[in-house]
C-alpha cells in the first residue's frame, strides 16, 4: 500500500519528512543532552495518548490489558533524566510491542548524525539469516568475514538477538522481518542496549566449522562502512524462462513510484507476461517477491487476478479509529474479477522476511485459496493484514523523536489458518547463504528453481 513501500528503518537512516507535528519544537537538542523526568513523562503520555486515539491496529496482536501493562510499566520506570538516545530506546520498545511493522520511531536527524559522528561502535556489519548472525564485512578483521557470530563478549549471539528483537518493529513480531531490519541498525541498538565496552571479544564459526576468535576495538561509523549488501535494482519487473518448462516472474516492488523511475508499467508487464506464458503453455510458474516491501494496493489485486479463474474478494475491511470504509469509499473492497488470460498451472511463490505490506497481502490471498506453494523464509508481513495507508508523523515536544503513525487498518479476505498463527511459513524452507551475499550471487533463486523443477 502507499506509504508501505519505504521500510521502517530502525535507526541508521532518516527517510521520513515530517507531515504532521504535535508541537512547534524549540531549541537545539544534542544526543548526550539530559532531559528531565517530568519532560520525558510528558512526551511519553503524548505518545500513549496518540497511539490509543489514532492507531487502529494497536490491539491487533496484544489485548488492551497487555498494552496497558507495557505502557504503565515503561512510564513508571522513568525516574531519572535520560538522553534523547536513551529515551529513543524506551519508545522503540513501545513501538515494537505493538506488532506493527509500519509504525516506527526515529531520533531527530541532527541528534542521530551527532551520535553517529561522536561515538564508536561494534566494528562489523552483520547480516541476519534465519535468526543467525553472520559477518558480512569487518574492515578491522577481514579474516572473520563470512563466518557466523557465536558470541560477543561471552554472551551467546542468540541471547543478544532475543534482547534486540524487542526493540525492532515488525508485523505480528515476525522474526524473519526483524532479521531484514537489523543490518541497518544493529550496531546502534547494540550500543544503546548493551553499552559500549572498550573491546569486543568475538567468537565465530567459519563455513568449514573452524572456530575463530577475534578481539575488536570499537570504531567510528565511517570506519565500519562497507559496500552495501543490497542495492536498488535497475529493473523491478522481469520475466524469464528456465529449463523444465518453468516461468519466473520477478516483482521487486509494487510501488508505481519506483516503477516510473525505471520506465516500467505494472499493468502492461503483467498483461504481456501472462499472455506469453499462456502462449508457451507453461506448466509451472515461480513468482519471486523477495525484498518486495510493498507499494500500491491495486497491484497486488491485479497480480492475483491473473492467477485465478473465479471472482474473488481481496480485502475484507479497511478502517481507521473513527471510520470504517465501504466499497463506495474504496473500490478494492469490492469483489474482483479474474483476467481473461489467467494462468491455471502450478504456482510457487518465493518470499522472505522483506516480503512485506502489499506483497505480504498478495501472499496471504494465495495461501488462503491454496493457490500455490511457498518457498524461502517466513513471509515478513502479517497474514491477516497490516496497518498502513495514510500516515502522519508526530514529533514529541521535548525529545523531538519522530513517530511514524499509519492510520488505516487493512484486513485481508482470508480464511483462518490456525489459532495464534499470524504468518505464512514456507512449504519449502530456503535461505540465502552469507557467501552468496558477499559474492553478489543469487544461489537462492537457483535452488528455488530446482525445487520447482522437482515437485
Amino acid at each position: 500500500m502507499i506509504g508501505a513501500f519505504l521500510r521502517p528503518i530502525v535507526i541508521a537512516s532518516f527517510f521520513f519528512s515530517t507531515i504532521f507535528q504535535t508541537c512547534e519544537c524549540q531549541g537545539e537538542v544534542h544526543y548526550n543532552q539530559k532531559i528531565a523526568p517530568p519532560l520525558l513523562r510528558l512526551d511519553f503520555l503524548l505518545l500513549r495518548d496518540t497511539l490509543e486515539r489514532s492507531h487502529p491496529g494497536l490491539y491487533r496482536y496484544r489485548s488492551k490489558k497487555d498494552m496497558d501493562y507495557v505502557f504503565d510499566s515503561c512510564y513508571s520506570s522513568i525516574r531519572d533524566s535520560e538522553t534523547v538516545m536513551e529515551f529513543f530506546t524506551r519508545v522503540a520498545y513501545i513501538v515494537a510491542s505493538i506488532g506493527d511493522g509500519h509504525t516506527n520511531c526515529n531520533p531527530p536527524r541532527p541528534v542521530l548524525q551527532e551520535f553517529m559522528n561522536s561515538e564508536k561502535f561494534f566494528p562489523a556489519l552483520p547480516i541476519f539469516i534465519h535468526s543467525q548472525a553472520y559477518v558480512y564485512c569487518c574492515n578491522q578483521s577481514p579474516e572473520i568475514n563470512g563466518s557466523e557470530i557465536l558470541s560477543i563478549n561471552d554472551v551467546p549471539m542468540g541471547q543478544v538477538l532475543q534482547k534486540i528483537y524487542g526493540y525492532v518493529q515488525s508485523d505480528a513480531f515476525i522474526t524473519s522481518h526483524k532479521d531484514t531490519e537489523l543490518p541497518d541498525g544493529f550496531i546502534f541498538l547494540y550500543y544503546l542496549i548493551f553499552g559500549h565496552p572498550d573491546k569486543f571479544e568475538v567468537s565465530c564459526q567459519a563455513a568449514n566449522g573452524e572456530i575463530k576468535k577475534a578481539t575488536l576495538k570499537p570504531d567510528t561509523f565511517k570506519g565500519i562502512l562497507c559496500p552495501p549488501p543490497f542495492t536498488r535494482p535497475t529493473r523491478y519487473l522481469e520475466l524469464n524462462y528456465k529449463k523444465g518448462d518453468i516461468a519466473v516472474i520477478t516483482i521487486k516492488s509494487f510501488f508505481n513510484g519506483f516503477l516510473q523511475q525505471t520506465h516500467e508499467n505494472f499493468e502492461a508487464f503483467l498483461d504481456s507476461s501472462f499472455s506469453d506464458i499462456k502462449k508457451r503453455r507453461v506448466e509451472k510458474l515461480l513468482i519471486d517477491i523477495r525484498r518486495n516491501q510493498g507499494g500500491n494496493d491495486n497491484n497486488g489485486e491485479l497480480l492475483y487476478s491473473y492467477l485465478t479463474a473465479k471472482p474473488f474478494r481481496y480485502y475484507l475491511s479497511q478502517e481507521t479509529t473513527t471510520q470504517k470504509f465501504t466499497e463506495k469509499d474504496q473500490p478494492n473492497l469490492a469483489i474482483q474479477q479474474p483476467q481473461a488470460n489467467n494462468y491455471a498451472g502450478r504456482l510457487y511463490v518465493l518470499a522472505d522476511g522483506r516480503s512485506f505490506s502489499a506483497s505480504a497481502e498478495f501472499s496471504s490471498v494465495v495461501k488462503s485459496n491454496d493457490r500455490g506453494k511457498f518457498i524461502g523464509d517466513v513471509c515478513g508481513g502479517g497474514y491477516y493484514g497490516n496497518t498502513s495507508g495514510d500516515e502522519v508523523h508526530v514529533i514529541l515536544p521535548n525529545s523531538h523523536l519522530d513517530i511514524r503513525l499509519p492510520l488505516v487498518k487493512y484486513t485481508v479476505a482470508v480464511r483462518n489458518i490456525g489459532e495464534n498463527v499470524w504468518s505464512i511459513k514456507p512449504d519449502y524452507p530456503l535461505y540465502p547463504t552469507i557467501s552468496d551475499l558477499i559474492e553478489k550471487k543469487d544461489g537462492e533463486l537457483d535452488r528455488a528453481v530446482e525445487i520447482v523443477r522437482n515437485h
